[in-house]
């Protein structure tokens, strides 16, 4: 971010500047019946500053108090003097105004008092007789209640014009004037400018906020009617005035009488300007049409006050000089409009490609700021004042200069906000914008606080070359998710039991309410990257209940064609909302005892983080870090937080799947990596990344349905390997860093972790440090990294996601000391983890001495029976097993997902003959829809050498199958039946009197009978073939229970 614009930013430390602190709040007004009607009925006074302060999201709009006659006035002042303005009209009592206002004044000298009056000559000379001393403003009335609000506004503006344009920065227009007719009709007009002028910029704010921050921001109107206050005024804000506009001729102090005027007065305080600053905008108007030609030399304009089109040369001057309206460029040499600029988008292309000539001029003209400082736009502003030519080696370094700041600017002002998207205004400058006025879900929730966080702490740049930063993100809010329900009937299927292929299926083929893909269509057009679809449900990532990796994350492929792009991003749209009905997520939502009725869910569209090649598209790591880490292990202790990675898609991580962990306090010290053995045995050994072949996003209930494993051989020719790899030298039996060395890949993020290649480690501490601090509870936080960008790009540290860690009674540190053992079925004085829990009925494990990694489905599927079992008993109970629960990879644990079953009875016939009838069952489609579903059946006999049982044996037997075989060897499926014979052999290894141990291996001829089909799922039937198999059909290690 530009250190000129960086000052501007809010701190978290301090109270953003707020605009307008000073209001009228209370109105007293001193008029007769008459005109109190005119004001209150026939004006609608009070409902337009109603109207005008619920716009500015202010509340307390001023209130008005009627009495008829000053004496009253002074009554109700007598017992209440907390009235911020007094407001009467002429002929108000036997008490004068005059004499009113001048008492007001010795009693109440902080409460401004102004005069209201019709106009005519009458009443003009007698004002002129009277000591007018006590009042504040004099305005004349034509019954028109657009003078009411200018004057509300010039009192205001007169109360906050300190420190807003001192201090806030805001802009200011001087009007000298002394002609109480002409102010009068003078005020209504520019305020009506200034908010014309207000409502066009306000479309380049992103959200309600900045809108009225813009609204609170206006510029001032300062009034002044005398040479003397003129000049004070002008050198008091002159850094900070758009424009003069003055009279000629008027009295040089204030009191003094109208026929001391001095008839050039405006020419003197014009002449005084320009010679303070020659790019002043002065309009100078009067009666007195002999002084345009000195206005001309002085380099001012001129207006004469009897023209019938007075107001209307105003509005073109003002829009001109002042920088109100659209920007011109114009050509120096012929003053030809040669391009137009409504907003920064068109700023910014604009200043990028005008002639060098065109630049020159407008940029020593001062014309750039002053349009963006009359917009609001002050940081922006005051930065390109600052710099000048003289300060650039060339042009072109100047023009560039302009375009980064403008464009670093936009970028700024989409920080940290939640933004309304709006198709017309929306740019890849929002970093986070919502669809729809329902809730935005939790995981959007925070996002949207992380956004706000970067900017709040200053993180974004923090470490060189580094932009720490959240994807830019559209959230689809829940409103739209009852629609689309609604809209397509779907709400039985909330009460009906139907697979999560059916679901989908039902929820894929409905339609999206056609506004909602509008809007996507326009965001669509601003995409260049491919686009993860997040579920973002109501209660997701709550404080208290948080429902991580119970809904879906799809992801899609950037195309050009924008029709495909929109297809995709529909479908996987609908795919997140299916996932809501999904077995899991009903199974989820009964256990945490929410009703799925009252679950909604949002959608976070978020760019991709990464690069291409080869097709795929990918980061160059990703992870989750947690701010409490509950086995520490070495130096570390719980506070530091503990982070896991790796090489491509987080998904990986999330997903249980093999990676790299590190305490981020001691990054150096790795325990995967602090041997050569544990480097090559335990660090990551496949990469996720997202195929851009878009016809491979299949309708699929596996929201991984179009990424690629890839193999360390595979990875090896990647450019993000050189950040995350090192190898594996043979030859030294030792894991090299170096860049040049060649050999076997071995992802150990060395460059990184060791030799801060990337400053990782600190910028993990800071996150989960603040994340912690902000939310009150400990935190996890998805990120990712892409590091493979183009010289002098920054590396981009992506935050994904921030979510709350339940700290609850079962994992707070205990002091043990203050513990009963004395009865503990099991004690140790070393462990991983910490904290209690209670209600503790029965202990389930699984013995570590006959654990095998083979048989992990098997060992699921038992595990599954054993909680049905305790659940249907409401027991409690402690589940303990070697390795890693629930893993995507069953070698690194039990993958409690996946079920397999077998079975298989046997009788003895003598002493060397025995009878068996096996029965295989397997009904289960696994990841990838591999399957190798099957009922199979194999009577048979065995001959054993010893006696039934006892050592080695030989069997024959028939075998009648039927089978659905798919993606095991190729990716067809096949449907049918086979019968045939077969031969094995095996040993049996007594254990006891009851149990032993056998292993067996055989073949067999088959006669099968199958259909082939093309695709893994269903594809078109390739026919229907026949013929004799050898296969393999027995390969089996069999526990035996001898009755």
């Amino acid at each position: 971010m530009n250190k000129n614009l960086e000052e501007y930013l809010p701190d978290g430390n301090k109270a953003q500047y707020r605009f307008m602190k000073y209001r009228i709040h209370k109105i007293l007004l001193v008029c007769c019946s008459y005109d109190g009607y005119i004001l209150e009925e026939d004006g609608h006074i009070e409902s337009q500053i109603n109207q005008e302060y619920l716009d500015l999201n202010m509340s307390n709009p001023p209130s008005f108090t009627r009495v008829s006659s000053t004496r009253e006035a002074l009554e109700l002042l007598g017992r209440d003097d907390s009235f911020d303005f007094i407001l009467t009209m002429y002929n108000v009592g036997e008490l004068d105004v005059f004499s009113f206002a001048k008492i007001v004044k010795e009693r109440h000298a902080q409460i401004p008092v102004a005069l209201l009056t019709s106009f005519s000559k009458d009443i003009y000379r007698r004002l002129e007789e009277q000591d007018r001393s006590g009042l504040d403003y004099i305005f004349g009335w034509h019954g028109n209640t657009d003078l009411i609000m200018a004057i509300i506004k010039l009192v205001e503006d007169k109360m906050n014009a300190e420190e807003d344009i001192t201090d806030g920065g805001v802009q200011a227009i001087l009007l000298v004037e002394d002609s109480i007719r002409f102010y009068s009709t003078y005020l209504p007009e520019l305020y009506k400018l200034i908010l014309l002028q207000n409502t066009e910029f306000l479309k380049d704010a992103f959200n309600e906020q900045q809108q009225i921050l813009r609204k609170r921001a206006r510029p001032k109107i300062l009034l002044a009617t005398n040479y003397e206050e003129a000049v004070e005024l002008y050198d008091r804000y002159k850094k900070n005035i758009l424009g003069v506009i003055s009279d000629v001729g008027f009295v040089l102090h204030r009191n003094d009488p109208p026929e001391s005027e001095k008839r050039d007065a405006g020419i003197d305080l014009c002449r005084r300007i320009k010679a303070d600053n020659p790019l002043m905008p002065v309009l100078l108007q009067s009666s007195q049409t002999e002084f345009e030609v000195q206005a001309r030399q002085l380099g001012a304009g001129f207006i004469a006050k009897n023209s019938k089109t007075l107001l209307t040369q105003l509005h073109e001057y003002i829009d001109k000089e002042f920088a109100f309206g659209e920007f011109l460029f114009k050509d120096p040499d012929t003053g030809a409009v040669i391009g137009k600029a409504k907003d920064l988008v068109q700023m910014q292309e604009m200043i990028a490609t005008i002639p060098d000539k065109a630049f020159e001029y407008h940029t020593s003209q001062n014309h750039l700021s002053k349009w963006l400082y009359s917009r609001g736009l002050f940081p922006l502003a005051a930065a390109i004042r600052r710099g000048n030519k003289s300060q650039f080696a060339s042009t072109q370094e100047h023009r560039q200069r302009i375009v980064n700041l403008i464009k670093d600017y936009r970028t700024l002002l989409g920080q940290g906000v939640v933004a309304r998207f709006d198709p017309e205004t929306y740019s890849d400058a929002v970093a986070f914008a919502r669809i729809g006025e329902g809730s935005l879900g939790g995981k959007a929730r925070g996002l949207a606080f992380m956004n706000s966080m970067i900017l709040k702490h200053r993180l974004y740049d923090k470490h060189a070359n580094v932009r720490i930063m959240i994807p830019r993100s559209v959230v689809i809010a829940t409103d739209y998710f009852d629609d689309f329900i609604r809209l397509n009937g779907l709400k039985y299927i909330i009460s009906q039991e139907f697979s999560d292929e059916e679901i989908l299926s039902e929820f894929v083929s409905s339609t999206v309410p056609a506004r909602l893909q509008q809007e996507l269509k326009a965001y669509i057009q601003t995409v260049r990257t491919p686009l993860a679809v997040r579920s973002s449900s109501k209660l997701e990532d709550s404080h208290y209940q948080p429902f991580a990796g119970i809904y879906s994350t799809y992801m899609i492929p950037y195309v050009d064609n924008g029709d495909q792009m929109l297809r995709l991003l529909l479908k996987a749209v609908k795919s997140v909302y299916a996932s809501v009905y999904f077995a899991t997520s009903r199974a989820y939502l009964s256990s945490s005892q929410n009703l799925i009725s009252e679950e909604k869910m949002a959608v976070i569209i978020q760019e991709v983080c990464g690069t291409e090649q080869d097709g795929l598209f990918f980061p160059t790591f990703s992870g989750v870090a947690r701010s409490i880490n509950y086995y520490p292990i070495g130096d570390e202790a719980p506070a530091d937080g503990v982070c896991n990675i790796a090489m491509g898609l987080g998904k990986l991580v999330v997903d249980g799947g093999r990676t790299l962990r590190f305490s981020p306090r001691y990054p150096q010290k790795v325990l995967q990596t602090s041997t050569p053995e544990l480097a090559l045995r335990d660090t990551q050994n496949e990469v996720l990344a997202l195929s851009l072949k878009p016809e491979e996003f299949r309708t699929s209930i596996d929201d991984a349905v179009n990424l690629h494993r890839l193999d360390i051989a595979q990875i090896a020719g990647l450019r993000n390997a050189r950040f995350v790899c090192s190898v594996w030298d043979r030859e030294n039996e030792r894991i090299s860093d170096s860049p040049f060395d060649r050999g076997r890949k071995v992802i150990t993020f060395n460059n990184i972790l060791k030799y801060n290649t990337f400053p990782l480690a600190d910028i993990i501490g800071d996150i989960l440090r603040l994340g912690a601090e902000e939310m009150r509870c400990p935190v996890e936080v998805e990120f990712a990294v892409n590091m493979d960008v183009q010289a002098g790009e920054q590396q981009i540290f992506n935050l994904l996601q921030i979510r709350p860690i339940i700290d609850n009674q079962d994992n707070r540190p205990i002091d043990w000391s203050k513990v009963d053992v004395s009865d503990a079925l099991v004690y140790g004085q070393n462990a991983l983890g910490i904290g209690m829990m209670g209600d503790i009925a029965d202990i389930i494990y699984i013995k570590s001495n006959t654990f095998d990694s083979l048989s992990t489905e098997k060992i699921a599927e038992e595990l599954l029976e054993f909680n049905n079992r305790m659940q249907d008993e409401k027991r409690s109970y402690i589940l303990v097993g070697p390795g890693r629960w629930g893993s995507s990879d069953p070698f690194l644990g039990v993958p409690v997902k996946w079920n397999h079953i077998n079975l298989e009875g046997s009788m003895t016939l003598n002493r060397r003959w025995s009878l068996h009838l096996p029965v295989q069952y397997n009904p289960f489609v696994f990841k990838d829809n591999r399957q190798f579903r099957n009922l199979t059946v194999m009577p048979g006999v065995r001959y054993w050498f010893v006696e039934s049982y006892s050592n080695f044996f030989v069997g024959m037997n028939t075998l009648a199958s039927g089978y659905s075989i798919g993606r095991i060897w190729n990716k067809k499926r096949y449907e049918g039946e086979g019968y045939g014979i077969g031969l094995s052999i095996g040993k049996a290894y007594p254990l006891s009197k009851t149990w032993n141990i056998e292993w067996e291996l055989g073949g067999a001829a088959v006669w099968a009978r199958y259909n082939e089909y093309r695709c893994r799922e269903c594809g078109a039937f390739q026919g229907r073939k026949h013929g004799w198999y050898l296969i393999p059909s027995r390969v089996a290690l069999n526990m035996i229970y001898l009755f």
